[in-house]
């Protein structure tokens, strides 16, 4: 007897050979235990899914949820119900506060988590009163080195915020920072994740600087980051040729349209969709929830299919976890999101009043974590 038979799904997940397709999958245990165009088979709980969208659990590959260890972070069940399953905390803790951040989270929680390590000592913890301090000289690289190898399975990279803002209130630039937080990283083996909007210096040296495997934040920022004189920068294309990784990472100011449509029209799409939400972004517009930045894609009529990927495959290959989440397949844990999908013009307005209309998009009906219901609007439409 299996625990859940969910019935009639149109599962998408590219990488598991799912393009809408209606199957059947059987759950048992917190994992996927088969999935087939019929299974019958004794189940504890059936439930018919004829029409909905059935994807892996979404990641949000930059969040942040050390609850009560800064200002603005969320709780990560806050995600839940919006179909988000795992979630990776773009630096909210740096080496003075990591291991109260690690005690925090609950034993599923921290399965289902992974963390950049802020390369400021205090993380994120004054966003709100005031900016981290990233001078080269406070970032603590020996206790960096030994954190990083305390919580090898936690840590998968380090973080690192160059806005002009930020270097200025450090008494340092935004390079002498990112030099430095290279270097660390370098030492650890791990990637650096960077803050990028209105940095200090030239988007030139800035490639330069970044190695292969370093994640560029924000690329669709209004602000200053990857636009020169109003069109894309070639220097994009080259970061990208290089093996730097690009996160849209939204929230609520960093999503331009304008940006945004001229990427995309250029043919660069972003490694990761994230959404960058805080207490103050989450459940509000622009920013919403990551099934809303995704509709946000659909609108500049990127597939869903390639949207449902970019949320899924792409972030559960950086967290070392391929195979065991962000996707449908047998053995797989149970974090699986319940879509409807409904038509019909949406009109999407960026923080700058920039407005586009897409004529889709999915809705969260219900979501699975490890097994169990953790969100269900099925009946009670």
């Amino acid at each position: 007897m299996v625990d859940f038979l969910l019935k009639n799904g149109l599962l998408i997940d590219e990488e598991s050979g799912y393009k809408k397709s209606k199957c059947d999958i059987a759950v048992k245990d917190g994992r996927i235990i088969k999935i087939a165009s019929v299974i019958d088979a004794e189940a504890r709980n059936k439930v018919d899914l004829d029409g909905y969208v059935v994807t892996p659990g979404l990641i949000d590959f930059h969040a942040h949820f050390f609850s009560g260890g800064t200002n603005t972070a969320l709780e990560f069940s806050s995600y839940l119900p919006t179909g988000v399953t795992n979630a990776v905390d773009a630096g909210s803790a740096g080496d003075s506060n990591v291991d109260s951040f690690l005690r925090v989270l609950s034993e599923r929680e921290r399965r289902n988590t992974r963390i950049f390590l802020n390369v400021s000592s205090e993380g994120l913890s004054c966003l709100g009163d005031h900016p981290e301090n990233i001078h080269p000289d406070y970032m603590n690289k020996n206790k960096i080195l030994r954190l990083c190898h305390r919580y090898s399975k936690e840590i998968i990279g380090l973080k690192l915020r160059i806005s002009n803002e930020i270097a200025a209130f450090s008494h340092t630039t935004s390079f002498d920072s990112l030099r430095k937080a290279v270097e660390i990283a370098e030492e650890c083996g791990l990637p650096l994740s960077v803050h990028i909007p209105d940095f200090q210096g030239e988007l030139k040296d800035l490639i330069d600087i970044l190695r292969p495997g370093d994640i560029f934040c924000h690329v669709f920022t209004p602000c200053k980051g990857i636009m020169e004189n109003g069109k894309v920068s070639e220097e994009i294309f080259r970061g990208r040729e290089k093996g730097i990784l690009f996160d849209c990472a939204g929230g609520k100011g960093q999503f331009g349209h304008e940006t945004a449509e001229k990427e995309l029209e250029k043919g660069f799409i972003p490694d990761f969709i994230s959404g960058d939400f805080t207490r103050n972004t989450f459940g509000c517009l622009p920013a919403a929830s990551l099934p809303h930045l995704m509709n946000r894609f659909m609108a500049f009529d990127l597939p869903l299919e390639t949207v449902i990927k970019i949320v899924t495959t792409n972030p559960a290959r950086q967290m070392g976890l391929e195979g065991q989440i962000g996707c449908l397949r047998k053995g797989a844990k149970a974090n699986i999101a319940v879509f409807r999908l409904k038509k019909g013009d949406t009109v999407f307005e960026d923080v700058r009043n920039i407005r586009i209309t897409g004529m889709e998009r999915i809705v969260p009906m219900a979501t699975m974590l490890e097994g169990e219901w953790v969100f269900n609007q099925l009946y009670f439409q």
